[in-house]
């Protein structure tokens, strides 16, 4: 059985004893330092993804909680990861027991991101979109990635504002790329959100952005009519189903249990709208505001969405406030093979009516 522990993704952000507190500013530097940071090319990364700016995370001499200390990593420090292995002392307080090791010690995996370095070769100019105007859709490839913002931060979004400077777009994000220049000696698109979010626009190194390409919104298996997708509360599992066989399999985490209730509530309900990149934000208790949040198919009314994450990598446990969170690559298959289909251009697409659309059914256990 897996558990569900009633955590917010806000307090999974502040988490526990080991992310140490905001006003801690000892290694200020560390998270500019990151920002210029060369990283190793074919290896497996980890990007630090639990806390807040300037919090930090202990890492260890053994892969259990309890063990001594060797060194702090900080939110947004980037190292090789050299094998994932179980926790070597069963710990209770939590469902995961998955670490990494690195060079310097274990650090618990659900705090750290999985991430690459892939250099992309700019593109001298962008295609036309469908309305005869440049863009294209990107996904961020490498783990940290400087941005220009091209106006004041106190009056852009509320994840820039927040940052105290140090705003940063992150591997898996995806991004619309509109326009092309020269400039700091290299080549740099301009990306922006086209959907849910205030007209910000930074400009990027080309070589972080990898284009999407048209085969890849293509549809999966678009031809078969009885898909549905099953959502498992109680095992935080998703499964797809084309009649009774099941294609697909992954961990997810849902909405957590609040006041007695399931933040996902238990039902059946069509997908109504999709997306390639959403930025979502919610004021209020939840305070949140997540931008390039790529392949999102939305099912409910409420905004309960199947969407990828790039800040946590705790799946199995319910932390979301209400979405069905999983990894990147699971969220773009499912995005895929679920009805409707979704051109390239625009990217979205909303449904009128249930039509054709797959049917998301979650379930208590």
């Amino acid at each position: 059985m897996k558990l569900n522990q009633d955590i917010s993704r806000r307090d999974f952000l502040k988490l526990s004893g080991i992310v140490a507190g905001a006003a801690m500013l000892p290694r200020f530097e560390s998270a500019r330092k990151t920002l210029n940071m060369s990283y190793p090319i074919g290896k497996k990364l980890g990007r630090v993804c639990a806390g807040e700016y300037r919090s930090w995370i202990d890492l260890r001499t053994e892969p259990n909680m309890d063990a001594p200390l060797t060194t702090r990593v900080w939110r947004d420090d980037v190292f090789e990861i050299k094998q994932e292995v179980i926790a070597n002392k069963l710990d209770f307080n939590r469902y995961n027991q998955r670490w990494y090791e690195t060079a310097d010690g274990f650090i618990y995996a659900p705090f750290v991101q999985p991430v690459k370095n892939i250099i992309n070769t700019p593109l001298s100019a962008l295609p036309l979109d469908q309305d005869g105007k440049p863009g294209l859709w990107v996904e961020i490839t490498q783990p940290v990635v400087n941005m220009e913002l091209t106006k004041s931060p106190t009056n852009a979004s509320s994840w820039i504002r927040d940052s105290q400077g140090l705003a940063k777009l992150y591997y898996s994000q995806v991004y619309w790329a509109s326009d092309i220049r020269q400039a700091n000696g290299r080549t740099e698109y301009l990306l922006s959100e086209k959907y849910g979010a205030l007209p910000d626009y930074y400009w990027v190194d080309a070589a972080a952005c990898r284009p999407i390409t048209h085969e890849e919104v293509s549809p999966i298996r678009p031809e078969v009519g009885d898909k549905r997708i099953l959502v498992n509360l109680q095992t935080q599992t998703l499964s797809c189903f084309e009649g009774s066989h099941e294609v697909y399999f992954c961990d997810v985490s849902t909405g957590y249990i609040k006041e007695g209730k399931w933040l996902t509530p238990p039902e059946t309900t069509p997908v109504w709208r999709k997306m390639i990149s959403l930025h979502m934000s919610a004021g209020g208790v939840s305070q949140y505001d997540s931008p390039g949040i790529g392949w999102t198919t939305l099912y409910h009314a409420d905004g309960q969405a199947i969407h990828s994450v790039y800040w946590h990598n705790n799946f199995g446990i319910a932390l979301s406030h209400g979405c069905i969170n999983c990894l990147p690559d699971d969220a773009k298959w499912i995005w895929r093979w679920t009805n409707p289909v979704v051109s390239y251009y625009p990217g979205e697409l909303t449904v009128t009516g249930a039509g054709n659309s797959t049917f998301i059914q979650v379930i208590e256990s």
